[in-house]
């Protein structure tokens, strides 16, 4: 029953974020083709590096590693860039991004996966695959094709999708909780330690970014959160040890916690700029609208 909950969320959740797509944020993103290089490297290669190595440190138990590299190999998560919004980003190279990451998890996520994860020879490449082709990226391509042909349908469409997609991300938190809560529990105080640093580490500099808009705000925001519920679908699907999904939800937990507090900090104290009216009024332009923060690049 979890295991059909699970493939439902993702598909249900890649169909509400293609119906409110736009091919301008794709576009968008791949324009600004430095700063998506950057992002992909940092999405693929150094995070899910830098997470094996502190799983190392830490010397977690077989399962909650399995777990949390499940985590950090899924980039993309559909949260990202509703925390970028909160952190005044730049919303539509954050949106392009974590599509990007999405398509291209297609295949690193199984590839980091059979790397780092103890146990794995590689024969897990070719199933995950097939599990993230059918139940992410399909329904991802469909919903795009349907918000570009037929723009009516994916407006009615997307509201209701959106809302159940939540509910069942609830319902499917609460029944793990309710399962693995006695994991959870037992977790050391260090592995909450490196889990929280290791996300503070990566998103305190988006604090220290005064200009609105920026493109670095919102990379850091969606590099912090990842694919929860493809980690979720993966662990299910290919894993047996309930440590597994328990990581997965202690690594959720703070991974929507911290980005979301951080993201608040950093964009409440944005001034309107005077060519953004509100209601029909133009807007006082603030200092931290006029002046970027010192070492903040241009882009």
């Amino acid at each position: 029953m979890l295991s059909v909950a699970l493939a439902a969320l993702v598909v249900i959740m890649m169909i509400s974020i293609g119906l409110e797509i736009a091919p301008a944020n794709l576009r968008q993103s791949l324009a600004k083709w430095k700063w998506l290089l950057a992002a992909v490297v940092l999405n693929i290669l150094i995070f899910p590096f830098i997470t094996w190595l502190a799983i190392e440190t830490v010397a977690a138990p077989v399962g909650l590693a399995a777990g949390f590299l499940l985590c950090a190999a899924a980039p993309g998560g559909p949260v990202g860039p509703v925390l970028s919004r909160l952190a005044n980003s730049d919303l539509p190279f954050a949106t392009g991004l974590m599509v990007v990451l999405g398509i291209l998890g297609l295949a690193t996520t199984p590839l980091t996966a059979s790397i780092l994860i103890e146990g794995n020879d590689g024969s897990v490449f070719w199933p995950m695959f097939a599990a993230l082709l059918l139940f992410q990226i399909a329904p991802l391509v469909a919903a795009m094709a349907v918000r570009k042909f037929a723009p009516s349908v994916a407006a009615s469409l997307a509201k209701p999708m959106r809302l159940l997609s939540n509910v069942l991300l609830v319902v499917i938190v609460v029944a793990l909780v309710a399962t693995r809560g006695e994991v959870l529990v037992g977790v050391s105080l260090a592995t909450h330690v490196v889990l929280v640093g290791g996300l503070l580490v990566l998103l305190v500099p988006v604090l220290l970014m005064a200009r609105p808009n920026s493109i670095a705000r919102g990379l850091l925001i969606v590099t912090g959160v990842r694919n929860m519920s493809v980690a979720l679908l993966l662990a299910n699907r290919f894993f047996t040890e309930p440590d597994v999904e328990a990581a997965i939800l202690l690594w959720s937990f703070w991974m929507l916690l911290l980005p979301a507090v951080v993201g608040f900090a950093a964009g409440r104290f944005r001034m309107i700029e005077i060519d953004q009216p509100v209601s029909g009024v133009p807007a006082v332009t603030g200092m931290l609208a006029d002046r970027p923060s010192p070492g903040e690049s241009a882009a």
